[in-house]
């Protein structure tokens, strides 16, 4: 299934949907602001069924969870997944509501192994997501490794989802079908002119 992403900031006392884009390690607002619930509506096909990836730029401009997305953000009909900045356990506590199915959180952002540890013990649902730039895995204080390292790693932690955020198509066909020979569970968050074999979920950044 291919799963539509959007960019959302709360301006202005609302929440609205913008033209975001990523970077090689975070996420930016676009300049265009649109209504959120009219834009969404006329964004998704009527009979989609799936969820909805929501991409919390301030939270990502602030370098540290805030809630005023989440806290204003209501969404009917969809489950949402929730992208957004997480360091310590205690953010993955905040960043949880009851709208959200799964909360998708940058590797390289989270402190420490052992804060891994602490948000595998306390939630099955959070996604850990590797950033990738040039192929290689981007790394807590900005190294870079491995993607299937980081892989194994976090699944011998516990994490048995996990995905793989990918926007320059720069991680070689060979690891993608290992990863999905060996980590099924795996999503790729592909740009839209990019696609992977055997996986059953990707998420695309819907245009607007």
């Amino acid at each position: 299934m291919e799963i539509p992403a959007f960019f959302v900031v709360y301006d202005r006392k609302a929440v609205k949907l913008t033209d975001g884009r990523f970077t090689n390690i975070s996420v930016s607002p676009g300049e265009r602001m649109y209504e959120f619930h009219k834009t969404l509506g006329e964004s998704l096909d009527r009979d989609y069924e799936g969820p909805v990836v929501m991409i919390d730029c301030n939270s990502f401009s602030e370098r540290e969870f805030c809630e005023k997305v989440m806290k204003n953000m209501r969404i009917r009909g969809y489950e949402i997944w929730f992208m957004t900045y997480i360091n310590t356990v205690e953010d993955v506590f905040d960043a949880f509501n009851k709208d959200a199915g799964l909360v998708f959180a940058p590797y390289h952002f989270i402190d420490s192994d052992a804060e891994l540890r602490d948000i595998c013990d306390v939630s099955d649902s959070v996604v850990p997501t590797i950033f990738v730039h040039k192929g290689r895995a981007v790394l807590p204080g900005g190294r870079t490794g491995d993607v299937r390292d980081v892989l194994e790693k976090l699944v011998r932690i516990g994490f048995y989802r996990n995905c793989i955020l990918d926007m320059d198509d720069s991680l070689d066909q060979y690891s993608w079908t290992v990863i999905s020979e060996d980590y099924p569970s795996t999503i790729p968050f592909l740009d839209g002119g990019y696609s992977k074999e055997g996986f059953e979920n990707i998420i695309t950044p819907y245009l607007l």
